[in-house]
């Protein structure tokens, strides 16, 4: 019925299952994936494994397969229409009380996946969605763990969310329970203070503040919170495994005796049904070990077998009639999923993985059977959830209950390429001049604004910063028409803007539009206070005060920083220093900022002190700004004594 989302590793389609007259998520995985050494065992067991849960707040997997034809592997999910937690922390409309709530669900559900000793690897916001009765549900269980595959991490990639991502895991470790612990934490902090705990421009300078950074109190951001919750918050965020909560359940019953919340209905109803899948007899693990072998269980709609994990004497003892029945399921099911849905579903894979292009042989198929292949550019989307994916995340998930039978989506698109593509738009740094706290009344405002297309393609003509809602602030324009930007591309846009002449709060809100007016970014919101201020007057610095002058009519270039000095902190086992900045060239006075942009990250009088694990090299970002132009600088400082470090 039309395509709903993408991600790292699979596109996502909205399908009907006429049978059950619902609707279904069905999620096609990348093909390159495939080409992975050890990704279709990976595939098959973790789907499976996935399908035995059942549980009311994880997304319901009814069905996994492989289109040989095509060579596509996809699931079949239960659709969730609501939104996401990522949505609603955005849109700041969730009190304590029921981001706390949301959470203990969370971690209820967390609690029974572990128990059957399935890790979900990657808790965040965007995998949070909500059914159209408000129940918070969990997606993409087992994803993760599929893109673990010796290719991908070999490549550099990581196996989850920075923002969100277990210290250990960063340093390489397996996943267990607890780091699913520990993002479960991250987002009740992001749900009490309104902010993550850590921030950085770039993934691994976030990673490492996760791995070395004591976690800022919350009550540092929102004193009012009880400090029962913070108690909460800070022992699921904990540097090491052990000193987080033993199990999510606890982490649940210590979130409810917080807040003295009641058990909600909906989460204690009997989920006898599992029972299949986990008798109770079967003997529990600590949740944090975590089983890498698979435990015999029952299949949701098929067997697959593994031929690796399986012995030659086991292999022999297979009877012809036993070969012969699994080969007539497979068949008959393969040949009604495969007739009914994939070709439609793969097609749109293949139109979008071949640029538009549909493939002669899907056109032919497509007109045996009465369809007109002309479906993509003449129809449009029956259907629009309300959950869309941001460029920041992997998937968009809309996976709900029990084993499908076979599923036939009608597909509807919309009227072009560049309306099925989803082009997407990342406000990546956000910078005001001047940065005071309050300005006054008619004063000029300069607003850098520094976007990333967050998408592959190209942007298409037509991109475009709009203003939205709120105070125009005498905005020279309210449209201001963006380059065509490359895939994965940066660009600064200027906005000038003017202080209003009465005294006030004001906000405006813009966001980066879509040709068709649609949004392409999560919303830019800007706030001015405006007070009866003196106007600024420049004062010339004192010649005997050490100052940073620009050459004039020069290239902005940085210069690399010099030590000036350091020591080691043996007890502590790190080494500290302190760095002098230098720059020539560019338009105006020099302002140098660490890893963004913002009052509490600007280096005042070019001089960094810093603290680092002994022995490893400095990882340093340094944003420097100039009049109107901005240049990154991002290096690493070596260690000064490499001599006295064991090799």
């Amino acid at each position: 019925m039309g395509h709903i989302g993408h991600g790292g590793m699979a596109e996502v389609y909205l399908g009907q299952q006429v049978n059950l007259d619902r609707h279904v998520a069905i999620k096609v995985l990348h093909p390159f994936l495939a080409d992975e050494v050890g990704f279709v065992t990976r595939f098959q067991r973790e789907a499976k494994l996935v399908a035995t849960l059942r549980y009311p707040n994880i997304v319901r997997v009814y069905d996994f397969d492989h289109d040989e034809e095509y060579d596509i592997y996809y699931m079949v999910m239960e659709y969730i229409r609501g939104m996401t937690l990522k949505d609603r922390l955005q849109n700041d409309d969730l009190s304590l009380e029921e981001g706390v709530f949301i959470t203990s669900e969370i971690a209820d559900a967390l609690h029974y996946a572990h128990q059957r000793e399935m890790v979900h690897r990657d808790v965040k916001p965007a995998n949070i969605m909500f059914t159209e009765e408000g129940h918070p549900v969990l997606a993409d269980f087992g994803i993760a763990r599929m893109l673990s595959v010796s290719g991908l991490t070999a490549s550099g990639a990581m196996v989850g969310t920075p923002a969100y991502m277990a210290p250990e895991i960063g340093m390489g470790e397996p996943a267990t329970a607890a780091a699913d612990i520990y993002s479960l934490g991250v987002i009740l902090y992001q749900v009490a203070t309104g902010r993550l705990p850590f921030e950085a421009e770039i993934p691994m300078s976030l990673v490492m503040k996760h791995i070395n950074d004591p976690v800022p109190p919350p009550t540092k951001f929102t004193p009012d919170i009880p400090a029962e919750l913070e108690t909460v918050i800070l022992t699921a965020l904990a540097k090491q495994p052990a000193e987080r909560y033993a199990t999510s359940g606890k982490m649940a019953v210590a979130l409810r005796q917080a807040l003295n919340l009641e058990q909600p209905s909906y989460s204690t109803r009997s989920t006898s049904s599992v029972s299949d899948s986990q008798p109770p007899s079967q003997p529990q693990k600590p949740e944090g070990e975590v089983l890498e072998t698979e435990e015999a269980r029952e299949p949701l709609l098929r067997s697959w077998t593994i031929v690796n994990q399986l012995t030659e004497k086991e292999k022999e003892q297979a009877t012809t009639e036993e070969k012969r029945a699994q080969t007539s399921v497979r068949r008959r099911l393969l040949h009604v999923l495969l007739l009914a849905l994939l070709p439609l579903v793969a097609g749109i894979g293949l139109w979008w993985w071949n640029g538009g292009e549909i493939p002669v042989d899907l056109v032919n198929f497509l007109n045996s059977r009465g369809i007109s292949a002309d479906f993509i550019a003449t129809q449009t989307p029956t259907v629009t959830p309300a959950a869309t994916s941001t460029p920041e995340e992997l998937d968009v998930v809309t996976p709900t209950a029990t084993s499908a039978p076979p599923l036939i989506p009608t597909v509807a698109l919309t009227a072009t390429e560049e309306t099925m593509y989803h082009y997407r738009a990342k406000v990546l740094r956000l910078y005001t001049t001047p940065s005071a706290q309050a300005v006054p009344p008619g004063t000029d405002l300069l607003v850098y604004i520094t976007l990333g297309n967050g998408g592959e393609r190209p942007w298409p003509a037509g991109m475009q910063l709009a203003f939205v809602s709120g105070a125009e602030l005498s905005a020279t324009t309210t449209i201001l028409p963006l380059e065509a930007l490359s895939g994965g591309g940066e660009v600064q846009v200027l906005l000038p803007l003017r202080a209003p002449s009465a005294p006030g709060a004001y906000k405006s809100t813009w966001e980066v539009q879509r040709p068709d007016g649609e949004p392409a970014s999560s919303q830019i919101k800007l706030e001015v206070l405006v007070e009866d201020l003196p106007p600024a007057t420049p004062t010339p610095t004192p010649v005997e005060e050490e100052t940073v002058t620009p050459t004039p009519q020069a290239a902005l270039a940085m210069e690399t920083p010099e030590l000036l000095n350091w020591e080691i902190n043996a007890a502590q086992e790190t080494w500290s220093g302190t760095l002098a900045l230098a720059a020539t060239g560019g338009t105006g006075e020099y302002h140098f900022y660490r890893d963004t942009i913002g009052e509490d990250t600007e280096i005042h009088t070019a001089r960094l002190e810093f603290s680092w694990r002994q022995c490893i090299p400095l990882p340093l970002k340094i944003i420097l700004v100039s009049g109107d132009e901005t240049l990154v600088w991002e290096e690493q400082i070596p260690y000064p004594a490499p001599e006295q470090c064991d090799q």
